[in-house]
Protein backbone atom coordinates (compact mmCIF):
# COMPACT_ATOMS: atom_id res chain seq x y z
CA UNK A 1 0.00 0.00 0.00
CA UNK A 2 2.77 2.17 0.78
CA UNK A 3 4.27 1.83 -2.96
CA UNK A 4 1.09 2.66 -4.26
CA UNK A 5 0.60 5.92 -2.30
CA UNK A 6 4.27 6.87 -3.12
CA UNK A 7 3.90 5.88 -6.89
CA UNK A 8 0.55 8.43 -6.83
CA UNK A 9 2.96 11.63 -5.72
CA UNK A 10 0.76 12.20 -2.64
CA UNK A 11 3.28 11.45 -0.51
CA UNK A 12 6.01 13.95 -2.48
CA UNK A 13 3.41 16.06 -2.68
CA UNK A 14 2.97 17.12 0.66
CA UNK A 15 6.33 17.71 1.67
CA UNK A 16 6.25 19.92 -0.99
CA UNK A 17 6.20 23.79 0.69
CA UNK A 18 2.70 25.56 0.17
CA UNK A 19 4.02 28.43 -1.37
CA UNK A 20 5.71 26.42 -4.00
CA UNK A 21 1.83 24.54 -4.56
CA UNK A 22 1.01 27.96 -4.85
CA UNK A 23 2.89 29.54 -7.42
CA UNK A 24 3.02 26.14 -9.94
CA UNK A 25 -0.91 26.31 -9.66
CA UNK A 26 -0.72 30.45 -10.90
CA UNK A 27 1.67 29.50 -12.99
CA UNK A 28 -1.05 25.97 -14.87
CA UNK A 29 -3.08 29.15 -14.78
CA UNK A 30 -1.41 31.61 -16.80
CA UNK A 31 -0.07 28.42 -19.19
CA UNK A 32 -3.90 27.52 -19.52
CA UNK A 33 -5.03 30.90 -20.81
CA UNK A 34 -7.17 31.39 -17.85
CA UNK A 35 -5.05 34.26 -16.61
CA UNK A 36 -3.95 35.85 -19.66
CA UNK A 37 -0.53 37.83 -20.08
CA UNK A 38 -0.62 41.37 -19.00
CA UNK A 39 -3.71 40.74 -16.41
CA UNK A 40 -3.13 41.83 -12.97
CA UNK A 41 -2.78 38.67 -10.54
CA UNK A 42 -3.77 37.83 -7.36
CA UNK A 43 -2.00 40.10 -4.90
CA UNK A 44 -0.53 39.09 -1.68
CA UNK A 45 -3.90 39.61 0.54
CA UNK A 46 -5.55 37.70 -2.40
CA UNK A 47 -3.43 34.93 -1.73
CA UNK A 48 -3.62 34.52 2.04
CA UNK A 49 -7.38 34.98 1.65
CA UNK A 50 -7.38 32.14 -1.05
CA UNK A 51 -5.33 29.12 -0.14
CA UNK A 52 -5.36 30.19 4.24
CA UNK A 53 -1.60 30.65 4.29
CA UNK A 54 0.40 33.23 6.28
CA UNK A 55 1.60 36.70 4.68
CA UNK A 56 5.51 35.12 4.34
CA UNK A 57 3.76 32.25 2.10
CA UNK A 58 1.98 34.25 0.30
CA UNK A 59 5.33 35.97 -0.26
CA UNK A 60 7.47 33.72 -1.09
CA UNK A 61 4.80 32.41 -3.82
CA UNK A 62 4.55 35.81 -5.61
CA UNK A 63 8.86 36.25 -5.11
CA UNK A 64 8.87 32.57 -6.91
CA UNK A 65 7.19 33.87 -10.09
CA UNK A 66 9.20 37.47 -9.98
CA UNK A 67 12.29 35.05 -10.08
CA UNK A 68 11.37 33.44 -13.03
CA UNK A 69 10.02 36.25 -15.27
CA UNK A 70 6.59 34.93 -15.04
CA UNK A 71 5.09 38.06 -13.62
CA UNK A 72 5.87 41.75 -12.85
CA UNK A 73 5.52 43.66 -9.66
CA UNK A 74 4.50 47.70 -10.04
CA UNK A 75 5.03 49.41 -6.62
CA UNK A 76 1.55 51.05 -5.91
CA UNK A 77 -0.45 48.98 -8.49
CA UNK A 78 0.35 44.91 -7.97
CA UNK A 79 1.31 42.18 -9.79
CA UNK A 80 0.98 41.70 -13.49
CA UNK A 81 1.47 38.42 -15.61
CA UNK A 82 5.13 39.35 -18.20
CA UNK A 83 4.44 38.76 -21.70
CA UNK A 84 7.51 36.42 -22.15
CA UNK A 85 8.59 37.42 -24.80
CA UNK A 86 8.31 40.30 -27.22
CA UNK A 87 9.94 40.36 -30.65
CA UNK A 88 11.21 42.98 -32.62
CA UNK A 89 12.96 43.00 -35.89
CA UNK A 90 16.39 44.12 -36.70
CA UNK A 91 15.48 44.28 -40.20
CA UNK A 92 12.95 46.96 -39.87
CA UNK A 93 12.78 50.43 -38.51
CA UNK A 94 9.79 50.25 -36.31
CA UNK A 95 8.47 52.44 -33.69
CA UNK A 96 8.35 51.02 -29.92
CA UNK A 97 4.67 52.50 -29.80
CA UNK A 98 3.94 50.86 -33.28
CA UNK A 99 5.98 47.17 -31.88
CA UNK A 100 4.07 47.06 -28.31
CA UNK A 101 1.05 47.66 -30.00
CA UNK A 102 1.87 44.61 -32.64
CA UNK A 103 1.66 42.58 -29.28
CA UNK A 104 -1.63 43.64 -28.00
CA UNK A 105 -0.24 45.52 -25.36
CA UNK A 106 -0.92 49.19 -24.76
CA UNK A 107 2.17 51.67 -24.70
CA UNK A 108 2.81 54.61 -22.43
CA UNK A 109 5.60 56.53 -21.78
CA UNK A 110 7.28 58.55 -18.27
CA UNK A 111 9.22 61.18 -19.14
CA UNK A 112 12.64 61.14 -16.77
CA UNK A 113 14.49 64.17 -17.88
CA UNK A 114 14.70 67.14 -21.27
CA UNK A 115 17.66 69.09 -21.53
CA UNK A 116 18.89 71.23 -24.05
CA UNK A 117 22.48 70.66 -24.78
CA UNK A 118 24.19 73.66 -26.15
CA UNK A 119 27.83 73.15 -25.42
CA UNK A 120 29.52 70.58 -27.89
CA UNK A 121 29.19 67.05 -26.79
CA UNK A 122 30.09 63.44 -28.55
CA UNK A 123 26.56 63.55 -29.41
CA UNK A 124 27.26 66.67 -31.78
CA UNK A 125 30.13 64.96 -33.27
CA UNK A 126 28.13 61.41 -33.58
CA UNK A 127 25.34 63.68 -35.33
CA UNK A 128 28.29 65.81 -37.56
CA UNK A 129 26.92 68.59 -36.08
CA UNK A 130 29.48 71.80 -35.89
CA UNK A 131 30.08 74.29 -32.51
CA UNK A 132 26.67 76.40 -31.35
CA UNK A 133 24.10 73.71 -32.44
CA UNK A 134 21.49 72.31 -30.40
CA UNK A 135 20.58 69.04 -29.30
CA UNK A 136 17.61 67.88 -27.25
CA UNK A 137 17.89 65.26 -24.57
CA UNK A 138 14.91 63.50 -24.26
CA UNK A 139 15.28 60.33 -21.40
CA UNK A 140 11.77 57.95 -20.90
CA UNK A 141 10.90 54.96 -19.41
CA UNK A 142 8.43 53.28 -22.05
CA UNK A 143 5.80 50.87 -21.04
CA UNK A 144 3.44 48.25 -22.20
CA UNK A 145 0.52 47.58 -20.10
CA UNK A 146 2.20 49.81 -17.14
CA UNK A 147 5.15 47.09 -17.46
CA UNK A 148 8.42 49.12 -17.88
CA UNK A 149 10.11 47.85 -21.02
CA UNK A 150 12.90 50.05 -22.00
CA UNK A 151 14.97 53.07 -21.03
CA UNK A 152 14.94 55.22 -24.28
CA UNK A 153 17.82 57.95 -24.09
CA UNK A 154 17.54 59.81 -27.78
CA UNK A 155 20.24 62.62 -28.93
CA UNK A 156 17.64 64.99 -31.34
CA UNK A 157 19.50 67.31 -34.28
CA UNK A 158 16.83 70.88 -32.88
CA UNK A 159 17.90 71.84 -36.84
CA UNK A 160 14.86 69.73 -38.18
CA UNK A 161 12.48 69.94 -35.12
CA UNK A 162 12.32 73.48 -33.92
CA UNK A 163 9.92 73.89 -30.66
CA UNK A 164 10.16 70.73 -30.39
CA UNK A 165 10.89 70.55 -26.93
CA UNK A 166 7.85 72.03 -26.18
CA UNK A 167 5.31 69.11 -27.56
CA UNK A 168 4.31 66.42 -25.52
CA UNK A 169 7.21 64.03 -25.24
CA UNK A 170 5.39 61.34 -23.92
CA UNK A 171 3.99 59.56 -27.02
CA UNK A 172 5.28 58.15 -30.08
CA UNK A 173 8.44 60.75 -31.04
CA UNK A 174 8.25 59.22 -34.22
CA UNK A 175 4.71 60.76 -34.75
CA UNK A 176 5.83 64.38 -33.78
CA UNK A 177 8.56 64.34 -36.25
CA UNK A 178 6.12 62.87 -39.27
CA UNK A 179 4.29 66.13 -38.02
CA UNK A 180 7.84 68.28 -39.25
CA UNK A 181 7.34 66.21 -42.42
CA UNK A 182 10.28 64.83 -41.76
CA UNK A 183 10.07 60.06 -41.54
CA UNK A 184 12.61 58.27 -39.63
CA UNK A 185 13.56 55.18 -42.70
CA UNK A 186 17.07 54.52 -42.13
CA UNK A 187 19.13 53.04 -39.18
CA UNK A 188 23.06 52.31 -38.54
CA UNK A 189 22.86 50.74 -34.54
CA UNK A 190 24.77 48.37 -32.72
CA UNK A 191 23.44 45.76 -30.44
CA UNK A 192 25.50 44.73 -27.23
CA UNK A 193 24.71 42.89 -23.77
CA UNK A 194 24.63 45.22 -20.38
CA UNK A 195 24.08 45.64 -17.08
CA UNK A 196 22.06 47.80 -15.04
CA UNK A 197 23.17 49.97 -12.85
CA UNK A 198 21.85 51.16 -9.49
CA UNK A 199 19.55 54.15 -10.70
CA UNK A 200 18.39 52.30 -14.51
CA UNK A 201 17.83 49.58 -12.60
CA UNK A 202 15.27 50.99 -10.17
CA UNK A 203 13.18 52.76 -13.42
CA UNK A 204 13.00 49.36 -15.19
CA UNK A 205 11.81 47.38 -11.49
CA UNK A 206 14.90 44.97 -11.90
CA UNK A 207 18.26 44.60 -9.79
CA UNK A 208 21.37 45.75 -10.41
CA UNK A 209 23.46 44.01 -12.68
CA UNK A 210 20.64 42.39 -13.93
CA UNK A 211 21.07 42.00 -18.26
CA UNK A 212 19.86 44.65 -20.32
CA UNK A 213 20.12 44.93 -24.53
CA UNK A 214 22.15 48.20 -25.28
CA UNK A 215 21.02 49.45 -28.45
CA UNK A 216 22.94 52.65 -29.55
CA UNK A 217 22.88 54.36 -33.23
CA UNK A 218 22.01 56.82 -35.80
CA UNK A 219 18.62 57.19 -37.40
CA UNK A 220 18.64 59.30 -40.14
CA UNK A 221 15.54 60.61 -42.97
CA UNK A 222 14.32 59.79 -46.24
CA UNK A 223 17.41 62.06 -47.28
CA UNK A 224 20.45 60.43 -45.20
CA UNK A 225 19.94 63.91 -43.14
CA UNK A 226 21.36 62.99 -39.64
CA UNK A 227 17.94 63.02 -37.42
CA UNK A 228 18.65 61.77 -33.89
CA UNK A 229 21.18 59.41 -31.76
CA UNK A 230 19.35 56.61 -29.51
CA UNK A 231 21.07 55.38 -26.53
CA UNK A 232 18.65 52.54 -25.64
CA UNK A 233 18.27 49.81 -22.99
CA UNK A 234 15.61 46.97 -23.31
CA UNK A 235 14.60 44.69 -20.77
CA UNK A 236 16.19 41.32 -21.50
CA UNK A 237 13.93 39.40 -19.91
CA UNK A 238 11.24 40.00 -22.20
CA UNK A 239 12.26 41.37 -25.59
CA UNK A 240 14.21 39.17 -28.33
CA UNK A 241 15.63 40.45 -31.78
CA UNK A 242 15.30 38.74 -35.13
CA UNK A 243 17.27 39.06 -38.41
CA UNK A 244 16.52 37.10 -41.47
CA UNK A 245 19.65 36.50 -43.76
CA UNK A 246 19.77 34.47 -46.68
CA UNK A 247 22.99 33.84 -49.17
Amino acid sequence: MFSQIFKEGSIIRDFIPKYIKISEEIKEKIQSGVIKHGEKIYSEKDIMLKYGVSSTTARKALDMLRRENIIESIQGKGSFVLKTEILRSLKKVISFTENVKLQSMTPSSKLITKTILEDYTEYHKKLNLKDGEKILKVKRVRHGNDIPLLIDTRYINLKYFPDIENQDLSGSIYEIYESYDIKIVHSKQILRMGFLDEVDAKLLNLKKFDPVICIEGTLYSEDYSNIEYEEDLWNGTIFSFYVEASL
